[in-house]
């Protein structure tokens, strides 16, 4: 006899309701089975003994009580074996701005890759941190938000939105502008210096993609022409248009609760000074999610690939959960790397970029906070189904069914350094043990405690296929 084991995936919002008729679908139905997972923060002292900054932690704690089991760990040299000990599936590393260095974000990486005896990540996890006290709090109250409309100072999926505003950063006046209900209009029409229009379309969307030239302090919405900047100083947000423009600077303020993508700026993610770019565009365009370099960027695998998993399979992972998608996916590269024969190792300058990526992205934000885009069709359905026997082993069914003829994985947009050719990634619902592949051995997966890899390759079939592994 066999039993049904809960691996639901739908979450508590209502955005949620239609997941299961696309993207990927997990398929159990007894609650009973449920564990009910971890969220832990990870402060550091300072923000535990200040009377304003613990009320980040409290409210955290207090937001995921009824979800999760929560915890609160202080960051000193145990930290880390205490989340070995904890092993949830969120942690929130909680901090003050000047604690928010390079050196600290790289430890986080490496921490949470150390939590068992593979060489893989643990857990999903983010920062909240903030110009002060009631900025990183903001970050704590977000609201669970269906992604649909778009502004990109780069190219982007723009299909997957319902409106949006692409910036040509390599073309002067060049835009494509998507209003709700009509089709993509390819315009030339743009102004001479976009600083305004940017600034406009920022406010009007929940998601901000931008690419370009960047360090701590300002962006070149140009790349390839004269244009504005966007520039923080004093405690602000500043448009400064261009001399030729004749426009003066203006405040940049945005409502709305918006993430921030920086995929191909240098220096975005980094909190060198409270008065950055990362903290300005939380405190005044309400960014309540930011992924930045901390590093002058080169390579770009992990600030671009991002859109590979949260864009380009919309409604199948969060920011967070991409952010982890594709940082798994950089260590397998590495990891393989080491075991090729040497006809098959990585070329020299890819394994560098790796290295140099693996460690220097930043994620800003609540990492358990629901926000994928609206679930749609891509290019192929996942389905993650498991069976219980009575002995505790359980079974599971990875299906992947493309849905175009041909070119089902390729990007719809491939801007960008290192993009396309991701593996098919799928988060496991609850953690598993001594996980084993007995059908479709040949496809080149990788199976961990946590989730399901299968890389792109000559070995998967043209059409409908299986992944199928036991665990305990």
């Amino acid at each position: 006899m066999r039993l049904p084991v809960f691996v639901t995936l739908i979450r508590k919002t209502t955005f949620y309701a239609a997941f299961l008729a696309c993207a990927t679908t997990l398929i159990g139905v007894s609650a009973d089975d449920a564990v009910k997972q971890g969220y832990t923060i990870v402060a550091t002292q300072s923000v535990l003994d200040d009377a304003d900054w613990v009320k980040v932690v409290d409210s955290l704690r207090e937001k995921y009580a009824d979800e999760y089991k929560v915890d609160v760990v202080a960051w000193d040299d145990s930290a880390f074996d205490r989340l070995k000990e904890i092993f949830p599936k969120y942690v929130c590393f909680v901090v003050r701005p000047e604690e928010a260095t390079a050196e600290r974000l790289a430890s986080i990486w490496q921490g949470t890759r150390s939590l068992d005896d593979d060489p893989y990540g643990d857990v999903i996890w983010a920062i909240i941190t903030g110009y002060d006290a009631s900025d990183a709090l903001r970050l704590t109250q977000v609201k669970p938000m269906t992604v649909e409309t778009a502004c990109g100072a780069t190219s982007i999926a723009t299909k997957y939105f319902k409106s949006s505003v692409v910036f040509d950063e390599g073309k002067k006046n060049h835009w494509r502008v998507k209003e709700a209900g009509k089709e993509e209009e390819d315009r030339n029409d743009a102004p001479d210096d976009t600083t305004h229009a940017v600034a406009d379309a920022l406010n009007n969307a929940q998601l901000f993609v931008t690419s370009g030239h960047a360090s701590e302090r300002n962006w070149s919405i140009g790349y390839a022409y004269k244009n504005g900047f966007f520039v923080a100083q004093d405690g602000n947000l500043y448009g400064v248009p261009s001399k030729e423009s004749g426009e003066k600077p203006f405040l940049v303020e945005a409502t709305g609760s918006k993430i921030h993508l920086a995929s191909g700026n240098c220096l975005w993610g980094n909190i060198d000074k409270p008065c950055c770019m990362a903290l300005m565009m939380i405190r005044h365009a309400n960014v309540d999610m930011l992924l930045g370099y901390v590093v002058p960027t080169w390579f770009g695998y992990m600030g671009w690939g991002v859109q590979d998993y949260y864009i380009e399979q919309p409604g199948r992972f969060t920011v967070a959960e991409a952010v982890y998608a594709n940082n798994q996916a950089l260590l397998y590269l590495l990891e393989n790397d080491k075991t090729a024969p040497d006809g098959e190792k990585l070329p020299a300058m890819k394994r560098e970029g790796l290295k140099y990526d693996r460690d220097v992205v930043a994620l800003y934000g609540d990492p358990a906070w629901q926000n994928a885009l609206a679930a749609q069709e891509s290019g192929w359905k996942q389905t993650l189904e498991s069976e219980k026997a009575e002995d505790g082993a359980i079974t599971w069914t990875l299906t992947i069914d493309p849905i175009r003829m041909e070119n089902s994985y390729a990007l719809v947009d491939a801007n960008g350094s290192e993009r396309s050719n991701r593996p098919i990634f799928q988060i496991l619902p609850q953690r598993v043990k001594d996980a084993n592949i007995v059908e479709g051995q040949d496809y080149g997966a990788l199976v961990t405690d946590d989730f399901v890899l299968i890389p792109l390759s000559k070995k998967l079939p043209e059409g409908k296929f299986s992944l199928k592994f036991t665990s305990k």
